[in-house]
């Protein structure tokens, strides 16, 4: 019999010790769900990560400042909707086209008509913009292209 102390590392240790089992589990079983899917075939996951790696890109330069011609000029920001449903990405059958549906929160600003004084006071203070956020569903079309996924169309929908 021991007379150690039980510490936060053995009590981290032994959760350690019996989560193993369950992850190793549930791993084979995520494994067995993606090989029981014979319409997707071998290149779907490659596809969709390739898909999702242009999208996380696009959306980057988007929130850096970028003004992409595929959207309305008043868009500035696009995030994930915390409450919206999760990603989803459609390949076509001939894997040469997907379609990507995303939930997401989109800013909007838009210029102040200088029309007024209050707002020529407001543009000469630098507020000469109107932002707005709006929960949207955007809807990205994608083709596959020498290799590689280009997006062809983004709109929005009301989500």
């Amino acid at each position: 019999m021991s007379n150690q102390t039980p510490t936060r590392r053995t009590f981290l240790k032994g959760g350690a010790l019996l989560a193993v089992p369950a992850l190793a589990s549930a791993a084979g079983a995520s494994a067995a769900g993606t090989s029981a899917a014979p319409s997707t075939g071998a290149a779907a996951p490659a596809g969709e990560a390739a898909i999702r790696a242009l999208h996380q890109a696009w959306l980057r330069r988007i929130d850096s400042g970028y003004r992409d011609p595929l959207l309305e000029p008043a868009v500035r920001r696009i995030s994930a909707d915390p409450a919206g449903e999760a990603d989803r990405i459609e390949l076509a059958a001939d894997g040469r086209s997907a379609t990507g549906r995303y939930d997401c929160v989109v800013e909007l600003e838009t210029a102040v008509p200088a029309g007024s004084t209050l707002a020529q006071m407001a543009q000469v203070q630098g507020h000469g913009s109107v932002s707005r956020t709006r929960r949207r569903r955007l809807q990205v079309d994608y083709t596959l292209d020498g290799g590689r996924w280009e997006m062809l169309r983004a709109r929005f929908r009301t989500a």
